[in-house]
């Protein structure tokens, strides 16, 4: 099957999540870049379980998990999202579709205005995808992370008045085999 399915995070999944998150690559553009213990995970799993306002997902294409995303913020007005991939082949459009489904997911929620993210200054990939899709640099901010070093980040804000024109600029740099799988995502339930 050739569309994105989102799977939530699980003890299933849980091996290949915190392989992916504690892999360096991705540690070292996330705010908290310490090594997650599993222990630490469990109780994660836990939290989102009762917490309506996050979701946290494994993002499959072709059969395969190649990716996360993840929503904090839900049911405000302001949505507040993230990935990192995971898979080692090269899936040309995939960061383009992850971008396109969080658009989606978001503003699919009755209360969602503003979809914002925060990227890592040195996080190259993402600043220019923002920037070609005209989702706009609203401000820049330096946090601590949890290992200490310090970190200078880049939030975007897309407000569902731009999401259509950011949609269709997505659509035009997406190779039809992923445009077509990004169409209609399913959620896991």
């Amino acid at each position: 099957m050739k569309v994105f399915k989102l799977v939530p995070f699980s003890k299933d999944n849980a091996d290949r999540v915190l392989g992916w998150r504690n892999s360096e690559k991705i540690r070292l553009n996330m705010l908290d870049d310490s090594v997650i213990e599993h222990s630490a995970h469990k109780k994660f799993l836990a939290v989102l379980a009762e917490d309506d306002s996050m979701a946290y997902f494994v993002v499959e294409f072709k059969g395969a998990s190649v990716a996360t995303i993840y929503f904090t913020g839900l049911g405000s007005d302001k949505v507040t999202w993230g990935c990192y991939i995971g898979s080692e082949k090269t899936i040309p459009g995939l960061f383009v579709a992850i971008v396109v489904i969080a658009v989606k997911y978001s503003f699919s929620l009755p209360t969602t205005r503003i979809l914002r993210s925060e990227v890592a200054v040195y996080n190259s990939n993402p600043i220019k995808l923002n920037r070609f899709l005209g989702i706009p640099e609203t401000s820049r901010f330096s946090r601590s992370t949890k290992t200490g070093r310090n970190v200078e980040f880049i939030e975007y804000r897309l407000t569902s008045e731009e999401r259509n024109g950011v949609l269709a600029k997505a659509g035009k740099v997406m190779p039809s085999s992923v445009k077509q799988s990004c169409e209609e995502f399913r959620l896991e339930k």
